[in-house]
């Protein structure tokens, strides 16, 4: 009996998936659990696995497809069954030798309705995966991209160099992930009356601190980002009113603090989640932030590696920016924006002094918090980074 290989949901406001590759083609024999195909979500690239052994067929999906959420891409059929609506198995297992030349002009015939042929005339422009998703979701047309890679293929620097020449004219084609983002911040900002407060921290002893990690050598020294997560975690196990969501019922108090990293990517941003962080050591804080950064830029995450999220880091820091201002990322209740660190004039007793400082910004949803439990939170927070 044949079974439907249809586009899966990765999480649970997921309507649309992107194809990104087939890893079988029509006429290939699968095994139920070998991966099957690619598909791009709002948040990663994931591995889809065969739900089913048999033959691939009837394909009905090319990669850069956005298709629905459980809408049918194609089929595997058992050895020597029907497709459904066909009188003959099209591609069925060989039941006697010398049918080996059979079966491979029948894949290579269900491989040319898969993929149509070029028209007389028409040359297909080489061009890496990347660069084609990158080229349709900014309407360029490949044919007229130089490209750089081997064999004069287009990559995916190319499609990027030749839109920015193109200027800002004309529209572009949305991604998963920008879409998602763009919907979930407008909700955000309509929904969540924010506030915000900021705070500077003195960070001349997490900078001692982390040279000397650096000396002993043992592993790479924890990132400036590390200790404040640490901080973060710490302070909201603290203050169990900034651990929380609007509900419809009401306040939601969250019994873990699962600590959300903002990672920007090429097509806009992600937040991984660390689980437990209040419950893990610096060195360990830092190895899971470094594999889900990591990962998160690979575009590898699972749906497990970004959902339940209670609080969110966003860190802008590393490229210079003192201060700024994050959307809180919908149901939480609180995003912490953080600055960079640099040398600052601060007053000393009588005299002033020179200090690493940063300036830390918490937006926080006044449904749920008001102004002295943000700035309460606050104050742990600088505790926790200023008194190593």
């Amino acid at each position: 009996m044949a079974v439907d290989v249809i586009m899966p949901a990765m999480g649970a406001t997921q309507e649309t998936g992107r194809l990104v590759r087939w890893l079988k083609q029509a006429g290939d024999s699968v095994i139920k659990g070998e991966m099957l195909m690619e598909v791009e979500t709002d948040k990663s690239v994931v591995e889809v696995e065969a739900p089913a052994s048999g033959t691939l067929a009837r394909v009905t999906a090319s990669p850069d497809d956005d298709i629905p959420v459980g809408q049918t891409l194609a089929l595997i059929i058992e050895p020597g069954e029907d497709l459904p609506g066909t009188a003959e198995p099209p591609m069925s297992v060989p039941r006697r030798k010398g049918a080996a030349s059979a079966r491979k002009a029948r894949q290579s015939a269900a491989r040319a309705v898969a993929a149509p042929a070029a028209g007389p005339g028409t040359r297909r422009t080489l061009a890496s995966p990347a660069a084609r998703r990158l080229a349709k979701e900014r309407g360029l047309d490949l044919a007229g991209v130089t490209g750089t890679g081997p064999e004069g293929a287009v990559a995916a620097r190319d499609v990027l160099s030749a839109a920015a020449e193109a200027g800002a004219g004309g529209s572009v084609r949305l991604s998963s992930m920008r879409r998602v983002i763009g919907e979930r911040m407008t909700l955000s900002k309509q929904t969540a009356p924010h506030f915000y407060l900021n705070m500077d921290v003195d960070m001349t002893g997490v900078e001692a601190r982390r040279s000397a990690l650096r000396q002993q050598g043992v592993g790479p020294a924890p990132s400036i980002n590390d200790f404040i997560l640490k901080a973060v975690s710490r302070a909201l196990a603290e203050s169990p009113s900034m651990n929380a969501a609007w509900t419809d019922g009401g306040v939601r108090r969250f019994p873990n603090v699962n600590l959300g990293v903002a990672v920007a990517v090429e097509e806009g941003l992600v937040v991984p989640v660390i689980r437990n962080a209040d419950r893990l050591g610096l060195e360990e804080l830092a190895r899971r932030s470094a594999e889900l950064t990591r990962r998160a830029r690979s575009r590898k995450l699972k749906p497990v590696d970004y959902q339940g999220g209670t609080f969110t880091v966003s860190n802008l820091g590393m490229f210079g920016v003192v201060s700024f201002v994050a959307i809180i990322n919908p149901p939480q209740c609180g995003i912490l924006a953080v600055g960079r660190v640099a040398p600052r004039v601060v007053p000393d007793g009588d005299d002033i002094t020179v200090r690493s400082m940063m300036t830390l910004t918490l937006s926080a949803d006044h449904r749920v918090v008001d102004g002295v439990i943000g700035a309460r939170f606050l104050q742990r927070v600088r505790k926790h980074l200023e008194e190593l």
